[in-house]
């Protein structure tokens, strides 16, 4: 089934019954896997072997490493300055997207799990303005990096076959929404006139969408005025900012302003990646995905292979996950960490609001019947985070409000946190 998206594949003899050359077939599927045709991917090695699996390693197995190969060089085009030109960074697009925008003064529109949400082209409220004729009805180009999937506007763009849809291939699946999309390497802008005028009505349209979630600045006039009554309004005003009880928006916007480049930040594939992307403004932070038809497989374990990985060689940083409750309960037994392996320093802060609500915004939530619904598709659930903490060693910590939560993101990590936030369903 999935042998079209390998790069690579054999079946290989049992060791001893062919004259087989391990270290060069072991070389060849590394070099496929690293893109030495030009496209990274992976690849799929059937070794059989016989019992007994114990004993020392057959001579014929024992190779050193050989030398890491260099991916080819990949066919790379330069796009004229011409159409009115749109860019796309989807999961994995990095900061290569942010750059082609800004070489061609082009609008930016950078999915939350791109790595490339950040600089001046960066587009807010992208959905709207896709929606909306003067804007995305006038595209004519679209440069795709990385693979998109958060937002039916982006996929309904790249379908239309009036879009010139340019995307730089890096593996996997080839991205082909409208039937002639052309698959590059790598993109340049050539030398020409900048559209102002095309630029100027993203960026005007786009400071017009853009969210923001700060709390008013303190009553200080209020605070201080000799009024009772006016001092009592601003301290009700100040006690209600510090009570404020968490929702979607500001768990989102709370763990993006505590991470910095030096962090991680992983999203599981939750209602709380589509709150994040349509909120959160530009940040430059590493930032990480799992996406496709299985999306929350494995999110914790990826979360904590990203901690270990990067604090390798005493390097800072936390590593946080942000997830909803049946992406972490669907990968639970990842919390179960090696003893004798550097705990790592990872906060995995879960949006439990007891059932799988991302299915809200599907179309079957307006006709379905609500048992059908809670059975197949919002898996109600009344699982004791707190429990599960305790029982594989993690520090948990419950939290209901803003401020509470901030207090937790920025105080010192030393270990493994399970952070759990109540949201309303």
């Amino acid at each position: 089934m999935f042998a079209p998206f390998a790069r690579f594949e054999t079946d290989a003899p049992v060791p001893g019954d062919a004259d087989t050359d391990w270290a060069a077939l072991a070389a060849e599927a590394v070099a496929a896997a690293m893109g030495a045709d030009g496209i990274r991917g992976p690849v799929h090695l059937n070794l059989p072997l016989r019992e007994p699996l114990s004993g020392p390693l057959p001579a014929v197995l024992d190779a050193a490493p050989g030398p890491v190969p260099v991916a080819a060089a990949s066919d790379a085009v330069v796009l004229e300055r011409g159409p009115r030109t749109v860019v796309i960074a989807g999961a994995d697009a990095g900061p290569a997207a942010e750059e082609v925008a800004y070489a061609g003064s082009w609008p930016l529109i950078a999915e939350i799990v791109s790595g490339a949400r950040y600089g001046r082209l960066l587009v807010h409220g992208y959905r709207r303005l896709l929606r909306a004729e003067e804007l995305g009805g006038r595209v004519e180009r679209a440069v795709v990096l990385g693979h998109p999937t958060l937002s039916r506007e982006v996929a309904g763009l790249l379908s239309r076959t009036d879009v010139e849809v340019v995307a730089v291939r890096r593996g996997g699946e080839a991205l082909d929404l409208n039937g002639r999309t052309r698959a590059v390497g790598a993109v340049g802008v050539a030398e020409g006139e900048r559209d102002r005028v095309w630029l100027g009505a993203w960026m005007e349209a786009s400071a017009a969408e853009a969210v923001d979630l700060s709390e008013a600045a303190p009553d200080q006039g209020g605070l201080f005025s000799p009024d009772p009554e006016a001092r009592g309004r601003a301290v009700k005003a100040e006690l209600d900012a510090v009570r404020r009880p968490l929702d979607r928006e500001l768990l989102v916007d709370a763990v993006w302003r505590a991470t910095w480049p030096h962090d991680r930040l992983l999203f599981g594939s939750s209602r709380l990646v589509r709150v994040a992307d349509a909120v959160l403004g530009g940040k430059k932070v590493p930032v990480h995905a799992n996406r496709g038809l299985a999306g929350i497989d494995g999110t914790v374990a990826t979360g904590i292979g990203i901690a270990v990985a990067s604090q390798e060689g005493g390097a800072p940083g936390v590593t946080r996950v942000l997830l909803g409750d049946v992406a972490l309960l669907h990968d639970v037994g990842s919390l179960l960490l090696p003893a004798d392996e550097p705990a790592p320093r990872i906060q995995v802060i879960v949006g439990n609001d007891g059932g799988g609500t991302i299915f809200d915004a599907l179309e079957v939530a307006g006709v379905a019947p609500a048992s059908d619904l809670d059975r197949a598709f919002y898996t109600p659930h009344s699982a004791d985070l707190a429990a599960l903490a305790a029982a594989y060693g993690w520090e948990h910590r419950r939290v209901t409000t803003r401020t509470a939560l901030d207090q937790v993101l920025v105080a010192p990590v030393a270990g493994p946190q399970l952070i759990e936030v109540p949201l309303e369903r």
